[in-house]
């Protein structure tokens, strides 16, 4: 009973941050990125939309704490994780393809430095960072599309440190932030 008590707990205080936390507004963060109506692409199965601000992820924070240290000290800097993903079909196709090289224009020149660009047949992929006055980035964008697959736009701000942005990717099963993994290893391969 006691289990019981703390799970319904936790859920209780999970729901009540989610229903508050996303009335922050991220727009004026160094590392936010403004994908647009991506509405119009949810209209297929395969529709993932990921929300986690910062008060949300300094609970996780706190829950891994002894469990996961190196997560725990991962989150601490994040302010905001932001991923949609979406199937890919014939429908959506070119307009997915459209929207991230408007978004792939719109980064390139700015205050981001793309240090990946991957096209292929059925593949593309740009990965952009965003620095800060440390030593750290403070944004990644992430945009990914594979066919057949999935397309995935993700946005983490905060003190990113990339040396550890693996054990995020596992952690909160991130699909599209494998792909700096997978150009990082074909790069080298070729080599």
């Amino acid at each position: 009973m006691k289990n019981l008590t703390k799970y319904f707990a936790i859920v209780f205080f999970v729901t009540f941050s989610m229903i508050f936390a996303q009335s922050k507004d991220f727009t004026n963060e160094p590392g936010y990125v403004d994908f647009g109506d991506l509405s119009k692409f949810e209209t297929g199965e395969g529709v993932t939309e990921v929300y986690l601000e910062e008060n949300l992820l300094k609970m996780v924070s706190k829950i891994t704490n002894e469990s996961e240290p190196d997560v725990t000290e991962l989150l601490k800097g994040l302010k905001l994780i932001k991923v949609n993903s979406f199937e890919v079909s014939d429908n959506n196709e070119s307009a997915l393809l459209k929207r991230m090289e408007d978004i792939d224009k719109k980064l390139n020149g700015k205050s981001w430095q793309r240090i990946v660009k991957r096209k292929a047949k059925d593949e593309t992929a740009y990965v952009y960072v965003r620095t800060g006055n440390s030593d750290k980035f403070t944004g990644l964008v992430v945009l990914a599309f594979d066919k057949p697959g999935e397309a995935a736009f993700v946005n983490i701000v905060g003190d990113i440190n990339l040396e550890t942005i693996g054990k995020l990717t596992n952690r909160f099963d991130i699909p599209a932030l494998g792909k700096v993994n997978e150009t990082d290893e074909t790069k080298t391969d070729k080599k």
